[in-house]
């Protein structure tokens, strides 16, 4: 039985589906049960990792653990409290998924407590896999509002190029790491097919919406203070001009792996593909 956090997350969702067309047995955990949906195999559990006191309830009987959840202040609290509820009950096996800029020297808050969790997972003699994704496609639906009301991208990444990966490809290949052999010990980046610019995703969209879609350049200066207007906490501001700051720099952050395709058979979906997918929603609809 495998112990699914972040359940009704982007990746969760998805790979709580594809464990359920597997015939593996789940214990989806989500803090929103309204928001959990009917699926063979899978016992939906309303939990807090907040509350450690009431994780062994959660964990007893699993023998696999998808270790996620959403990008918070207090996440690395949040995951450790998982990892050593799961080494108690007797895991056997923990894929997290983290970050691709996870580091020691990360200027990203969310990216260092990604690398601390990870320390963690690694210390706890319990076996990981590690799956370290570029930026989601997902992000995009956040923004679909303003780009079908204004027609406009806003991002401090420059020219930057990124290889952006849709969510359920994340999914899909940590879906293997749970049912298949041999990914113990493995950490492995996963990116899309292509690295594109802000640019480019405002031309893609616009292409599949039948309407022009500019990109705005900001500074990060000019960034930060549209984040601050908005009230975004302090927290997710560094990390969101960290990560735009890498960008701008390129290098790495422009590297495009074959680690998907190698683990599935396929190529990962595109970002027009994903745009197809979702063009009511950037149109206004």
């Amino acid at each position: 039985m495998i112990v699914v956090t972040g359940a009704t997350g982007h990746i969760g969702t998805e790979l709580v589906r594809l464990l359920s067309a597997k015939n593996v047995s789940v214990r989806a955990v989500t803090r929103d049960p309204d928001r959990a949906r009917p699926l063979r195999g899978v016992d939906w559990v309303q939990g807090d990792l907040a509350d450690a006191d009431s994780l062994p309830g959660l964990f007893r009987g699993a023998s696999q653990m998808f270790l996620l959840t959403s990008n918070s202040e207090d996440m690395r609290a949040l995951q450790v409290n998982a990892i050593r509820a799961a080494r108690t009950a007797g895991v056997t096996h923990v894929v997290k998924g983290s970050a691709l800029g996870a580091s020691d020297h990360s200027k990203s808050p969310i990216g260092k407590a990604h690398y601390e969790v990870e320390k963690v997972l690694e210390e706890s003699s319990i076996p990981w896999t590690i799956l370290r994704p570029h930026v989601f496609m997902q992000n995009f639906l956040d923004l679909a509002p303003t780009i079908a009301r204004e027609g406009r991208i806003r991002s401090a990444s420059g020219e930057g190029k990124i290889p952006f990966i849709d969510a359920r490809d994340i999914a899909a290949v940590a879906a293997v790491a749970l049912t298949a052999p041999g990914h113990e010990g493995k950490k492995y980046v996963l990116t899309g097919p292509e690295a594109l610019g802000y640019g480019d995703v405002a031309r893609i969209i616009g292409k599949v919406v039948g309407r022009p879609v500019e990109y705005t350049a900001e500074s990060l200066e000019e960034a930060r203070e549209r984040l601050v207007r908005a009230g975004a906490p302090l927290w997710a501001i560094e990390s969101t001009l960290a990560l735009a700051a890498y960008q701008r720099a390129g290098g790495p952050t422009a590297e495009i792996t074959k680690t998907v395709e190698e683990t599935l058979g396929r190529p990962p979906r595109t970002l027009a593909q994903f745009v197809q997918g979702y063009a009511s929603m950037f149109r206004g609809q």
